[in-house]
């Protein structure tokens, strides 16, 4: 495509300078009062806006207001803000675009994010992340400044409807955990309810891939039970998966393995397909043909997400030295603990307020996700000079 009249190819490097951050060290800079900002990475990002709460007595490696700081490196690579503080010492995952010459700060902000999620979806390695010359070397197309200013105001409509949407959709989550901890777990822990052991409700499945369904999934505690390729964007089981667990469709897993935010593993259920294979790492279960007058399959989802379990599981729960977060949890404890039982009508009274608030939250994820795909669109008309502003 040829570029539009007034336009130029240039490099990232041609327009700005590039300040590349170093860790703290007191080796280094000394143990004088600590009176500087320190970034250390995707953490002090929210959104498009950076948080302070870490602080340093460094004297080099200064972003200042109106930098442009990016994650280069690690799980919050991609990751880009405006710097609006005065002044905060970066480290090393950062890297600050600072000097601009002959270019808008919130246009070239929008290049480089495009950049970046085109640099993510290629595929970095095991550590995400692109070093100081292929940053200075990014190549774009650039307009006239009047016309860069229109493209950046046109795109921070989008930017701010996908940022009012994430609010919303964190005070929807906020809800949603209050209710859960109201309903479920404070109504336990003061005894409201009847209780049994898990045994008493399920029985354990164990039933082996002999029609070697290829369908492998992993546990993920806000995604749930889904394709592993789905979800790593790779496989990462044994070749050979006969062997493993095939799990029905309604049926639980417990992912015996520690992850963030979940110290003690996760159950949950098979909803997205027919049917799946699990690691025999997992243990795996099903509500007892003779007990479904008495347990709701519904309840029991969101029984296993409240938590509720954590303080028995933290009592049988040992994670070994080279067990890279696995739980030496035993079948025979596993299934051993009590779990509360309300009346059939209680426990479909409950599921259906939290399957309603659970519906909320996935159709305002869906529009997110679709603000995000058209600013997408968006981006790579506006940015190549495809489509003009006036």
């Amino acid at each position: 495509m040829n570029l539009p009249n007034g336009w130029k190819e240039v490099k990232l490097g041609d327009v700005c300078s590039l300040l590349s951050g170093q860790d703290y060290s007191p080796d280094l800079y000394g143990s004088n009062p600590l009176e500087t900002p320190y970034i250390t990475g995707a953490s002090n990002f929210s959104g498009n806006h950076i948080i302070l709460n870490r602080w340093t007595n460094s004297p080099r490696c200064i972003a200042r207001k109106g930098d442009i700081l990016l994650v280069c490196k690690g799980s919050g690579f991609g990751t880009l803000a405006i710097a609006d503080f005065d002044m905060a010492h970066i480290a090393r995952q950062i890297m600050a675009v600072q000097d601009l010459k002959g270019v808008d700060r919130d246009f070239l902000f929008q290049i480089i994010s495009m950049n970046f999620r085109i640099i993510k979806q290629k595929g970095c390695g095991l550590i995400p992340g692109i070093d100081r010359k292929s940053v200075l070397n990014i190549s774009f197309n650039l307009p006239p400044l009047a016309e860069q200013k229109k493209i950046a105001e046109t795109l921070s409509v989008w930017d701010s409807a996908i940022e009012k949407m994430e609010k919303l959709i964190e005070k929807k989550n906020n809800t949603f955990s209050q209710l859960l901890k109201t309903l479920i777990a404070d109504k336990n822990d003061r005894g409201e309810w009847n209780t049994c052991c898990i045994s008493d409700a399920f029985e354990t499945v164990t039933r082996k891939n002999k029609e070697n369904c290829s369908n492998v999934l992993t546990s993920s505690a806000q995604v749930g039970l889904v394709n592993q390729q789905e979800y790593y964007k790779k496989s990462v089981s044994a070749s050979d998966v006969t062997g493993y667990y095939l799990l029905k469709n309604g049926e639980f897993a417990y992912n015996r393995s520690f992850s963030s935010g979940c110290p003690y593993g996760v159950i949950k259920r098979l909803d997205r397909y027919e049917v799946g294979v699990l690691s025999t790492l997992y243990l795996c279960m099903k509500i007892k043909d003779e007990q479904r007058q008495n347990c709701f399959s519904d309840f029991f989802v969101f029984l296993f997400e409240s938590d509720c379990l954590n303080k028995q599981l933290s009592l049988i729960c040992r994670e070994g030295a080279r067990n890279h977060g696995l739980l030496n949890v035993s079948k025979e404890d596993f299934f051993s603990m009590s779990i509360p039982l309300p009346s059939i009508e209680e426990q479909k009274d409950i599921a259906n307020i939290l399957s309603a608030k659970k519906k909320e939250l996935s159709l305002l994820k869906q529009q997110l996700a679709l603000y995000k795909k058209q600013k997408q669109g968006l981006m790579q008309k506006l940015l190549t000079g495809e489509w003009r502003v006036k």
